[in-house]
């Protein structure tokens, strides 16, 4: 009897070990985190969406994971194929409008049982970006008329230009009436000089009696 208990003993002291090392070997993985988060809020554009386990997915089974990014249309949302790296899958997604999302997912636990879950997150659409404030519009480029020189610029250009010719043509005129004056002044000195002389060599009538 007592070779029995002691038995009995043993096989327990021996097979305990084994059965707490199995059992948490064998649970499922579970979602440890994404991103976005369940319940969040995103704002600007969202590229990708990634999902934390805590265990790496079943070697060799990829087909098996599985990441669906879907609208309140029920519109496909996720591009291309689910990569993973380590305990982390994702997969890349084109999310500019505003709204509620659906994720939902499905991979291979390390113990061979398929697992999935889903969630919900809302994005508040993509941010427009800032204009330039060195880059002209094209409407503006476009709306805006070639600035040229106007009418009365031009015409104060050229007075401006014809100015100095009016000015040396008036002096010039000046000069050439001065010179004719001098001339005249000349002429009607000699002339009378002439006259005096002449005056002065006649003889008188007392003279010749």
């Amino acid at each position: 009897m007592r070779l029995r208990v002691l038995l009995a003993s043993v096989l327990v002291a021996a097979t305990l070990p084994v059965v707490l090392v199995a059992g948490p070997a064998s649970a499922h993985d579970v979602l440890v985190s994404s991103d976005p988060a369940a319940d969040s809020s995103v704002s600007g554009d969202l590229d990708r969406v990634t999902l934390t386990l805590s265990e790496p997915p079943l070697s060799g089974l990829q087909s098996g994971i599985v990441i669906s990014v879907t609208d309140a249309g029920g519109t496909e949302h996720a591009r291309g194929d689910v990569s993973t790296d380590g305990n982390t899958i994702g997969t890349a997604v084109d999310l500019t409008d505003a709204g509620s999302y659906q994720v939902r997912w499905r991979s291979v636990s390390v113990d061979g049982h398929p697992i999935s879950g889903e969630y919900a997150f809302r994005s508040t659409g993509a941010t427009a970006p800032a204009p330039s404030a060195s880059a002209p519009s094209s409407s503006a480029t476009a709306g805006t008329p070639a600035v040229g020189p106007s009418p009365s610029a031009t015409a104060t250009e050229v007075a401006e230009a014809q100015a100095p010719a009016a000015h040396q043509h008036g002096a010039a005129t000046t000069i050439w009436l001065l010179a004719g004056l001098v001339v005249v002044a000349l002429l009607a000195v000699l002339v009378t000089r002439l006259v005096q002389r002449r005056r002065g060599a006649a003889p008188t009538a007392e003279d010749d009696r």
